[in-house]
This record gives structure tokens, sequence and C-alpha cells, in this order.
């Protein structure tokens, strides 16, 4: 989801409830929930006390577990009245500085976690996952120095431990995979509680990295995928190697050069690109981590303003109007292929990009394939070929087929 006030909104529970029922999400994760639009926290003019307020957060967190769907909470943004600055991020001026007093940080975060203790009971909330903050290693996202993030890590980590040793935290929900040797590193050294670490990655990321793809160490189409289990590696090999991986935000935006990166107006989430890049990459890493979370279910989605087109290349699985995307189609193509994993036995090396899983529950066997063709090159193939599958000549079959491509599950 963008932000927690969208989640007041009937169109946007609309939009995820449709999406739950077809996919049967475990978690939600969104930005801002101490962002002053969810009137948190203020001050006493006269006493200069802090007073809490959770209306409008239990009206969020009320409807996302009426869904049967869990809150990944995420820490953050600084509200206004105890920030140190005034930096702010997106369209609805989330503030991103360090807290001008880490005591008033404490206090907000234990009276927040404390109350849902409180409201949800303690067995339920010990399913939860607190991450603290939203891409601190980006200075957009947050004004202080790495320093500072591990000091508002601890100061964090120590009140939700302090209110309950079983709920879990963890971090640093940065971008590209950074910060991860870090965190490690930092919080086994000075004993600071870690139960998860959480990162991002975009498919552009690769051309933010390596411009043009300059230097990139990756085959073409491969940087997402080979970033995904580096992490994998590195956690296995550290300090912490029980440590579960959430990428908290990943989608399919991309970008042919480094001239046309955008993290608005994407084609890539909206046209058939989208669908080929998820059933690959869901199915390559797929025990690559604990939580895979796409960025994000709506186009009802704030951080550049709510669009008002049908197709606006927004983040969302679902259009403004609820319309599911090639995207969506993939998931729920995805959310099909149940039963046990068959072995495939391809005659030649299948091309790069080119791939297939079958899988047999009962007496029906599922098989799904994927073409994808990457943005980087000009030309792109079909793929042609033949499935032989494992019955006799005595087998009776009933053979269904869905398709997404132009015209069929593409509204795009």
């Amino acid at each position: 989801m963008g932000g927690a006030n969208n989640l007041l909104r009937a169109d946007i529970l609309e939009h995820l409830a449709y999406a739950q029922k077809i996919m049967g999400y475990r978690y939600c994760r969104f930005h801002a929930i101490f962002d002053d639009e969810m009137d948190v926290v203020r001050r006493d003019e006269k006493t200069g006390k802090l007073i809490f307020q959770w209306h409008q957060v239990d009206k969020v967190y009320d409807a996302l577990l009426k869904l049967g769907i869990r809150p990944f909470v995420e820490l953050n943004p600084m509200p206004k009245v105890i920030a140190s600055g005034t930096q702010t991020m997106f369209h609805y001026n989330m503030n991103v500085t360090p807290p001008k007093s880490y005591d008033e940080w404490e206090l907000l975060v234990s009276v927040f976690t404390s109350h849902m203790v409180k409201r949800y009971g303690l067995d339920e909330v010990r399913k939860w996952y607190f991450e603290v903050w939203n891409e601190p290693n980006l200075s957009g996202f947050w004004s202080g120095t790495q320093d500072e993030y591990w000091k508002l890590y601890t100061a964090s980590a120590k009140v939700v431990k302090g209110v309950d040793a079983q709920l879990r935290i963890g971090g640093p929900a940065s971008s590209k995979g950074n910060w991860i040797k870090e965190i490690i590193t930092y919080t086994t050294k000075n004993k600071v509680p870690l139960d998860f670490v959480s990162t991002h990655l975009y498919p552009q990321d690769e051309q933010v990295q390596y411009p043009d793809r300059k230097g990139s160490p990756y085959k073409v189409g491969d940087f997402f995928s080979a970033t995904v289990n580096e992490v994998k590696e590195w956690v296995k090999n550290s300090k912490r190697p029980d440590l579960e991986i959430h990428w908290t935000e990943w989608n399919t935006q991309a970008a042919e050069s480094a001239n046309n990166i955008t993290w608005g107006d994407n084609i890539y989430v909206d046209n058939l690109f989208a669908a080929s890049f998820i059933v690959r990459n869901c199915i390559s890493l797929d025990t690559a981590c604990k939580t895979f979370a796409y960025w994000v279910v709506s186009d009802i989605f704030d951080e550049g303003g709510i669009p008002q087109s049908p197709f606006s290349c927004t983040y969302g699985l679902l259009s403004i109007h609820g319309i599911p995307k090639a995207s969506f189609n993939a998931f729920r193509l995805l959310r099909k292929m149940n039963g046990n994993i068959m072995d495939v036995k391809p005659r030649a090396p299948l091309p790069n990009g080119k791939g297939l899983l079958v899988t047999k529950d009962q007496q029906t066997i599922k098989i799904l394939l994927w073409n994808q063709n990457f943005v980087e090159e000009k030309t792109h193939t079909d793929w042609v070929g033949s499935i032989q599958l494992p019955t006799t000549k005595d087998t009776l079959l009933n053979a269904v087929k869905a398709t997404i491509g132009i015209g069929n599950g593409s509204p795009w």
C-alpha cells in the first residue's frame, strides 16, 4: 500500500478485499502510520507533554485484520511535533528527519506498541513484524546519517522489546540490499535485538547502480534475481544465519537506459513485461526469502498524488477503477500452481527469459510458461515448442488454457 491514511478510503479497501479473495495475502505493509494526517500525537500547549490518540490508526488495523491480513508495521515517519527538521517526502509531505528528542520517539513507539497489544492481544501482535523506518540509506527518505539511523533503530528495538520480548523487530528497510551486512554487524556487536532483515529492489535499480549497464556484472535480465540471491548468501554466511529475510518492496519498474529511469510514469508496471517478470522471478526466487512483497496493490496511491486516468503507469496491480492489470493476472496464475512440483527435462537448454513450471495436484497437471522480453534489448523473439506429458494412449484429457498476452489478460 502507499500511505496509512489510504486505508481509510472505501475504494482502496474494496480493491484490497478483491485481491485478498484471489491471492490470500498474509501481511500488508505501508508507509506513514505516524504521519500527521493520522493524527497520532500532539503537544499539550500548557504542559508541553505529548498526548497520543489512536482512533485513525485503529480503523486502519481493524480493516486489515477484518480481511484476514496482518500488519507489517513500518515505524515512520517523524510527527512534526517531535521532529528535528522540516524535510519531507511525497505528495503528502511525510517528515523524514530524526527526532528532536529520542526520549520522545521512544515514548511514541512504546505507547503505540502497548496500545496495539492492549487492543489486539499479545498472541496476535506477536505474529506481526515491526520494521524501523523506510530506505534510510537514501537521503530523500532519511535526512540523518547511518549512525543516526542506528540510534533510531536501537531506540525502537529497545522499547518494542520492552513491551514484550517476543515481538519481532527488524530493518533497515533499505534500498537495493544496502546496509544488510552493516545492520547485522552493528546489532551483533552492540547486542541490539534484530529478528529479521528487510530491504527493497526494483529492476531499474541496475540502471541506477550501473548507468546504461556499464560495468554491470550481470547478464541482461539477471540483476534482480542475482541481487536477491546475494543477500541470501550474505545472511547465510553472517554471524546471524538464522535471520528471516523480507523483501518488503519490489515491483516491475524497469528502464531501457539511465536516461529514462522514472519512479512514477513507468510503462513496465502496466504492460505485458510486468506479467512475465513477476512469474519468472517469483518462481526462481521462491526459496530465497521469507517475504516477497509487491509494491503496491492499487493505483489509488498518493506518493505523487492519486492518478485520474484508467492506465497511468502507477505502481498498482489494479487500476484506480479496480481493473486487474497483466501483473495482477500473473499472480492469479501463480496462485493456481498448487500441488507437487514435477521434474521437467528440456530437450535443449531454454533461452534466457523463457521457462516453465509444472505441478501435479491429484490428477490435475498444471503448466505455467513464460516468455520475458528484456527492455534493454531491441529485438524480441517468440518461443515455440511442444510439451510431452506422462500419459498413456487411454488417458482422457480435458485441457483448460489461460493466456496473458495482447488481447488476453492485459488490459493495457
